[in-house]
C-alpha cells in the first residue's frame, strides 16, 4: 500500500493510528530518523493531552490553538521545560504530519496552521569549546577516569582530530575505510563522498580503540553490534549507543571542565568554530565538515558572528588610539 493510500484511510480518525501508519511506511523506506521523530512527538503529544490512551481526532489535534496550548505546555513543564529548538524539533515532525494528513494544495489545508508556533531552529547555544578547553582535553590524563570514561573521551578526541567527524558516521566506519593514513567513507546523512588525512595522534587513537573490536565485525570500532541486521533495530540500538556516549563523555568531562556542557556535537561545532576564528573561509569550513551547503556552515558559525565583529571593533578602535590611521586606511589591524 503506498502511503498516501494510508494517510488517507487513516488520517481522518485518530492521531496514533495515522502515524504508526506512517511510521510503519517509513521504516520501510528505510527513513528511520523521520520515523522516530514521529513517534516520539505522538508520545509527546499524548502525554500532554492526558496519557497514551485517549483519543486524538486529528481534525481536532490540527487547530491553531490546540498546537499553541502544545507548544505552551512544552515550555513550560515542571520537571524539564523544553528549549526553543527542541519545541521547534516536535512541532516540524507534527507538521510534517499534518501535511501527509492534508497535503499542500489539497482542499482545507491550512498553510498557516503553524504559523504561531516554533518550526525553525534558532542558532543561540554556542555547542564550542574554546581554544584553550579543546587543548585541556587533548592534553589531560585520563588517571582518575572510569575506563568507560576514558574510552568516550578518546572517541571524543578522536571525533575532532579528524575534522569533527558526527559520531554517526564514526560509529559506522568500516574497516575499509582505513585506507593507509586516510579515512575514505560517506557522510551518513548526506551519502557525501569525504576523505581525511590522519594525523599521527588520530591514527594511533583509532587503531588503539579498533583493537576492542570483534574480528568478524565489519565495523572499525567497538560500538554498534554487528549482529544486528533488522533496519529499525539498527537505528534504535544506535541511538542506544549515542545517549551512553553522551552520558559518559558528560561525566568525563565534568571534571576536567566542570560546567562546560559537551555532547557528540560538540567535537564537530569546536573544530568549525576554531578554523573560523582562524581566518579559513566558510567554503573551507563546509568542504571539510562535509556539509550539504554552505547555508548548513552559516549555521553553525552564526552564534560566533557577534563575537568576531566585536573584535575587529575593538581592534580598530585601538589601532585609532595608537596612531595607525593613514589617510582614510587602517592598517595592521588583521
Amino acid at each position: 500500500m503506498k502511503t498516501k493510500d494510508v494517510e488517507t484511510d487513516v488520517g481522518s480518525t485518530d492521531l496514533a493510528s495515522h502515524i504508526l501508519a506512517v511510521t510503519e511506511q517509513l521504516k520501510r523506506e528505510r527513513k528511520f530518523a523521520a520515523a522516530h521523530g514521529y513517534v516520539s512527538a505522538l508520545h509527546s503529544f499524548q502525554d500532554f493531552a492526558g496519557g497514551r490512551g485517549i483519543p486524538l481526532p486529528v481534525d481536532e489535534v490540527f487547530t491553531p490553538m490546540r498546537l499553541k496550548a502544545y507548544e505552551e505546555w512544552l515550555m513550560q513543564k515542571k520537571k524539564r521545560p523544553l528549549k526553543v529548538n527542541s519545541v521547534t524539533s516536535y512541532m516540524s515532525s507534527l507538521r510534517a504530519v499534518y501535511n501527509r494528513w492534508m497535503p499542500v494544495g489539497t482542499p482545507g489545508h491550512n498553510p498557516q496552521l503553524f504559523a504561531g508556533v516554533h518550526t525553525r531552529v534558532v542558532s543561540q547555544t554556542k555547542r564550542a569549546l574554546g581554544g584553550w578547553q579543546m587543548e585541556k582535553l587533548l592534553r589531560a590524563e585520563n588517571d582518575d577516569l572510569t575506563r568507560e570514561e576514558r574510552r568516550a573521551l578518546a572517541y571524543f578526541r578522536l571525533m575532532f582530530l579528524c575534522r569533527g567527524i558526527p559520531f554517526i558516521d564514526l560509529v559506522h566506519l568500516r574497516r575499509q575505510d582505513l585506507q593507509g593514513e586516510y579515512l575514505v567513507y560517506l557522510r551518513h546523512k548526506t551519502q557525501k563522498p569525504m576523505r581525511v588525512k590522519l594525523s599521527p595522534e588520530a591514527l594511533r587513537l583509532l587503531r588503539g580503540l579498533g583493537q576492542k573490536t570483534n574480528p568478524s565485525s565489519p565495523y572499525l570500532l567497538p560500538i554498534l553490534d554487528a549482529e544486528i541486521q533488522d533496519g529499525w533495530e539498527q537505528y534504535l540500538s544506535y541511538q542506544i549507543a549515542l545517549r551512553n556516549f553522551n552520558r559518559t563523555l558528560k561525566q568525563a568531562v565534568k571534571r576536567m571542565l566542570p560546567g562546560v556542557p559537551v555532547s557528540s556535537y560538540t567535537a564537530r561545532h569546536t573544530w568549525a568554530t576554531l578554523a573560523y576564528h582562524m581566518g579559513q573561509s566558510i567554503g573551507i569550513i563546509s568542504q571539510s565538515l562535509g556539509h550539504s551547503s554552505i547555508r548548513v556552515t552559516e549555521t553553525y558559525l552564526k552564534p560566533f558572528e557577534n563575537e568576531r565583529i566585536d573584535e575587529v571593533n575593538r581592534q580598530l578602535i585601538a589601532a585609532v588610539k595608537k596612531g595607525k590611521w593613514k589617510g582614510s586606511m587602517l592598517y595592521s589591524i588583521l
